[in-house]
């Protein structure tokens, strides 16, 4: 490896009083842009030589416990560093499996890549809302795709998980499980996705009213943003999958919850 070069940005206090969180429009279907007057530190983790490509930035938030941030950058830090694992030990196995009579490689024709962004879904007085996207390339055919979503009510100073945003979660979790499965599989016929036997499986294991299912989302006063792992409910091919339900679709299913003012 050469040519490196590593750099760790904290971009001290960045009062976003005018600045645009560009969302991307699979999960915001194309809103506005979101603006927010919160203080927040954007941190920023950069590295790149022959071997790695690493850009990394998440937010980090004065008006939230110490704990909520840390999570935050413990979950990039602990990405980077399976990440970098995960290269160098496949790189290692093609070194290892390469025939006798090839030159061995000094580095790979390209670096590994690791990129993880952030967007919002609100970000205010009395709640924060937000999703970290990852992706990463360690070899292959492919890169693969990670989505971590990260709520947090500042009033209380506690996190906020889908057992947390409705009065009645499990009869919650049985009613979005019915409306996921069918959004979902509505997309995947738009896609030409044929539903047989197999798919269905995986949509059904995917959107199972279960908690672990619905732990990834986002919400501002009009919307629930529920999130699904590449892989969670349709083949790798897909990718990772959003479903929107509106406050209206909510309160039409008796579905009640503080959050949603």
């Amino acid at each position: 490896m050469k040519d490196r070069k590593f750099l760790i940005l904290s971009i001290s206090t960045v009062w976003l009083l005018s600045i645009i969180l560009l969302l991307t429009s699979g999960a915001y279907g194309g809103k506005q842009p979101f603006i927010s007057s919160l203080p927040v530190n954007v941190e920023s983790i950069q590295e790149s030589d022959s071997f790695f490509s690493i850009h990394a930035e998440y937010p980090q938030f004065q008006t939230a416990e110490p704990d909520f941030n840390q999570e935050i950058a413990t979950l990039i830090s602990g990405k980077i560093d399976s990440f970098k694992k995960e290269s160098l030990d496949n790189w290692k196995a093609r070194l290892d499996t390469m025939p006798a009579d090839k030159p061995v490689p000094k580095d790979p024709e390209h670096p590994f890549e690791f990129i993880a962004s952030w967007q919002a879904a609100q970000l205010n007085n009395e709640c924060l809302s937000l999703l970290i996207k990852i992706y990463y390339f360690t070899g292959g055919a492919h890169g693969n795709e990670e989505i971590q979503a990260f709520n947090y009510d500042i009033v209380k100073k506690k996190k906020i998980g889908i057992e947390d945003f409705f009065v009645s979660p499990q009869e919650a979790l049985n009613k979005i499980s019915r409306i996921s499965a069918q959004d979902i599989a509505s997309q995947l016929q738009s896609r030409q996705w044929k539903i047989d036997d197999n798919l269905k499986k995986m949509l059904s294991q995917g959107t199972a009213p279960l908690f672990d299912n619905f732990k990834n989302f986002n919400f501002d006063s009009h919307n629930l943003i529920l999130y699904f792992q590449k892989y969670q409910v349709a083949p790798g091919a897909v990718g990772s999958l959003t479903v929107t339900i509106s406050r209206q679709t909510l309160e039409q299913n008796s579905l009640q919850s503080d959050y949603l003012k």
